[in-house]
């Protein structure tokens, strides 16, 4: 259980969850009902995107995955890391800093509750700006089986990636909500929505 700020202050709502668990649809559906959420994906995106100073330190990290005009090839940067867990841990070393620092950034500054989603919540240590965490939970072969059809790898690559995160019982034990997605998408989304309707009226 984490820590109470001040009551006058707003709060920060860590939600979390592995690949393939479905904190991408509780995202979005928070989004959707108007919540104020920093994403850690799309800083990500936002902060490597196309001709930006984190693509730049991207190719110069990884230059297999850079195109003869100097700019990222995603494409091939994704298929290496899908094959090789060593070099997807170098990606994290070179992308986390950046994007935990933003986020810090932003955090300092909201006005109103905020909910962070992140999926390497507390591999990153951003749990210890939140006042109360949420996980998404769902059974490992539907995460393999989703991995699998999203990213177009094999199962033993959506294994590999998987094993390098929490499991799902290491992040129960550390949030202080878990809600699975082991069921229709219509009724997960409502569960998500629910869950967080009570946190916001305590």
């Amino acid at each position: 259980m984490h820590k109470k700020k001040n009551s006058k202050n707003p709060r920060v709502i860590g939600l979390t969850g592995g690949i393939g668990s479905g904190k991408t649809i509780a995202t979005d559906a928070l989004k959707a009902e108007g919540y104020n959420v920093i994403d850690a994906d799309d800083v990500s995106r936002m902060l490597f995107a196309r001709g930006t100073d984190g693509e730049a330190e991207l190719c110069a990290a990884f230059p297999e995955a850079t195109d003869d005009d100097g700019t990222l090839d995603r494409a091939a940067l994704r298929y290496i890391i899908s094959c090789d867990v060593a070099t997807r841990k170098r990606l994290d070393a070179a992308t986390h800093p950046r994007i935990i620092a933003y986020i810090r950034e932003r955090l300092s500054a909201v006005t109103r509750d905020t909910v962070l989603s992140a999926p390497l919540l507390f591999e990153s240590g951003l749990d210890d700006v939140c006042d109360l965490t949420v996980c998404i939970t769902c059974p490992l072969a539907d995460r393999v089986r989703r991995v699998v059809n999203r990213d177009g790898i094999t199962e033993a690559a959506a294994r590999a990636i998987i094993a390098t995160q929490l499991t799902d019982d290491e992040r129960v034990r550390r949030c202080d909500i878990a809600i699975s997605s082991d069921s229709t998408i219509e009724q997960f989304r409502m569960n998500v929505l629910n869950v967080f309707e009570q946190i916001v009226r305590l």
